[in-house]
């Protein structure tokens, strides 16, 4: 019988607040594997954690050296996961995440910008380190994937739309409504700095 056979229970404070410190790690992990946090990121893992995922099988180093994006890279290609439901189940010093998740990147494939949608259980093995939990491992599960265009070839796009919404553009534009041109998004990533910076400075007040 394997661990998920066992439905997750919760007896005492310790267990709840475990289980919430787990949650938020495993989270925070991908939040900034996504929006490229490497320093935060890697205090997230033992010195001998190891991932195997699609393109990478090896030690946290390696990936973390590997997940960095180049320079010329396309920032809206970089893949993105979003978070469903998160269980956790507990073992002494010992205890497993799964989080269940789409993973999404938006990439040219054949001439075509295309979003690839990627169905997946992220299994986290975890250990208690001075105290502190950490992954030992994660490997997903892949379920299914879907490949879709950007924007279907029949459908007239909005010229000078933003890359971040640009099909939010266009159902827009159908409305009668007209689509600001300056709020944060990832084709412009100084917007998305100055926009955190003010978010971090009246935080810090």
């Amino acid at each position: 019988m394997t661990f998920e056979n066992q439905r997750p229970t919760t007896n005492t404070i310790e267990e709840m607040l475990d289980k919430q410190q787990i949650t938020e790690l495993v989270q925070y992990e991908r939040y900034a594997r996504d929006y490229g946090l490497w320093d935060g990121m890697a205090t997230c893992y033992t010195d001998d954690a190891t991932i195997e995922i699609s393109w990478y099988k090896g030690g946290i180093k390696g990936f973390l050296d590997a997940s960095k994006p180049s320079r010329d890279a396309q920032t809206d290609s970089l893949p993105a996961h979003k978070l469903h439901e998160t269980l956790v189940w507990l073992n002494g010093e010992k205890a497993m995440a799964v989080i269940v998740t789409t993973m999404t990147g938006r990439t040219p494939v054949q001439g075509k910008t295309m979003d690839n949608l990627i169905y997946v259980r992220l299994v986290y093995s975890l250990k208690k380190v001075a105290g502190e939990w950490k992954v030992y491992s994660m490997t997903p599960i892949y379920e299914r994937d879907t490949l879709l265009p950007v924007t279907p070839a029949d459908i007239k796009t909005v010229p000078g739309a933003r890359d971040s919404y640009k099909n939010l553009a266009i159902v827009l534009k159908d409305l009668g409504a007209k689509t600001s041109d300056d709020l944060p998004g990832l084709d412009q990533p100084e917007s998305v700095q100055k926009f955190m910076t003010q978010v971090n400075d009246w935080l810090n007040e």
